[in-house]
């Protein structure tokens, strides 16, 4: 227990120094993507954590689909993939200071699941990040349960709406590392597996969410 709580403590100090930080900072330069990338990488440390990334995640992948299980996923793959990414996050957790701070600088996007537009605000934001890699967690939010729960649709709009090229990503053991809801921490190594790149047709869908499944079981 006071494992964890001084990791927490750290982590969300790094946090809120990071909302400060490039609060002060001119948005997307050099400088900013540099910070971004070091407070990432502090954040995952300091969760007394280092990554490991098996496969490749394409250059050109438009949209990454991934399992979701802590508010550290955000950092790791940060750290895996780098900073020119944006996030898909629900309101009520995106939207609370700190991370309100960092969402609103970098311009990650926040969906209203309450909102029965919010698909359509959704396809205009994902489509303004052309060129970015835009990463979505089709689950709605984050399982505690130890297994991928079932997939939302609105990944699946958004992927055959605006034909995007989607590439499914697991996060496999980070909740044995950190857990915030069992308030357990220890060292270890996160482990991060990309998939091949889907090929969209009838039941590309269900597909990933097996294969992810498959991935994340073994």
């Amino acid at each position: 227990m006071l494992s964890f709580t001084l990791k927490k403590y750290k982590v969300y100090l790094t946090i809120a120094a990071e909302s400060i930080v490039l609060s002060l900072c001119p948005r997307h330069g050099s400088l900013f993507n540099k910070l971004r990338r070091f407070f990432s990488i502090a954040i995952v440390r300091n969760a007394g954590a280092t990554v490991n990334l098996t496969g490749v995640i394409d250059d050109d992948t438009d949209i990454l689909i991934v399992n979701h299980q802590t508010m550290t996923d955000i950092f790791v793959l940060e750290e895996v993939i780098g900073n020119d990414v944006r996030f898909v996050g629900r309101t009520g957790i995106m939207d609370k200071w700190p991370i309100s701070r960092i969402v609103s600088r970098v311009g990650h996007i926040t969906v209203d699941q309450q909102d029965r537009r919010a698909i359509i605000k959704l396809l205009k934001d994902v489509r303004a990040c052309k060129g970015k890699k835009v990463i979505i967690f089709p689950e709605g939010t984050r399982s505690q349960s130890g297994k991928i729960e079932n997939f939302e649709p609105g990944t699946k709009v958004l992927v055959e709406k605006l034909n995007l090229k989607a590439q499914p990503v697991v996060i496999k053991n980070i909740l044995s590392i950190y857990n915030e809801s069992k308030r357990t921490a220890k060292s270890g190594v996160i482990e991060i597996e990309a998939l091949p790149v889907v090929c969209v047709k009838e039941g590309w869908y269900e597909k990933a969410h097996e294969d992810m499944k498959r991935v994340f079981e073994q």
